[in-house]
């Protein structure tokens, strides 16, 4: 049996929320399995990038990846933007095919030919740059919000999809509006709380870019080719 093996609980609604993207498309294939370690304790990704003195989540995803190991998955998967900063860290301790978030959500990028962009996420992938980086080896524009703004954006990640609130999104929708004013021909989700937001909300909206989706369809795209294959 196939299996797709999913880091999850980095935060837990997106993992379900994830897994969902996942069986839309998944209904079709015989025999694929989908395995969650959903480890909801594991040290916040975003303290730990902007205060390196707190605890390091690291050694939980690790700990995640080689349960999966075990299961004899064909590919591992992490619903998370922020927890990518360990990218490199999760490749050096696993042979298991990995695909990462940031990486396709660029590739989507520069396959559609664009140009400028703005990135919404979590203080951690901001300060991680690794949006930043990737997008400009393939020469695309980030814009990213504020100080100021960035509030508005961390409000809507932690003290509402995080706490399970639901919380007034006028200033975000306002921001979002700001920024397509300003060039962004996509703004990219770069939370995977913001993704779980998008399906909440229904925010379907052709400038919003959600990277969890992007994720979905690439593993999707990978277990096709991995039936077709053994077939």
């Amino acid at each position: 049996m196939k299996k797709i093996g999913i880091i999850g609980g980095l935060g837990p609604l997106a993992t379900v929320k994830f897994m969902e993207l996942l069986n839309k498309d998944l209904n079709y294939l015989e025999e694929v399995e989908i395995i969650v370690i959903n480890d909801p304790t594991t040290p916040d990704r975003t303290s730990y990038i902007l205060d390196n003195s707190k605890e390091n989540p690291l050694k939980k995803i690790l700990e995640m990846v080689k349960k999966l190991e075990i299961t004899k998955c064909n590919v591992i998967v992490m619903p998370c933007n922020t927890a990518s900063y360990f990218y490199k860290e999760i490749l050096n301790n696993t042979n298991i095919p990995f695909i990462n978030i940031v990486q396709e959500t660029v590739n989507y990028l520069q396959e559609k030919k664009i140009k400028k962009v703005a990135l919404l996420a979590t203080e951690g992938t901001i300060k991680s740059e690794i949006y930043e980086n990737l997008l400009k080896e393939v020469n695309i524009e980030c814009l990213i919000p504020s100080s100021k703004k960035q509030e508005i954006v961390s409000s809507v990640i932690y003290d509402g999809v995080k706490s399970n609130k639901d919380i007034d999104l006028t200033n975000f929708l306002n921001l979002c509006d700001n920024l397509k004013k300003q060039g962004a021909e996509k703004i990219i989700f770069g939370c995977t709380e913001l993704s779980a937001l998008k399906i909440t909300k229904k925010l379907d909206d052709e400038k919003f870019l959600d990277a969890m989706e992007v994720l979905a369809k690439k593993t999707i795209e990978f277990m096709k080719k991995e039936t077709l294959e053994n077939n």
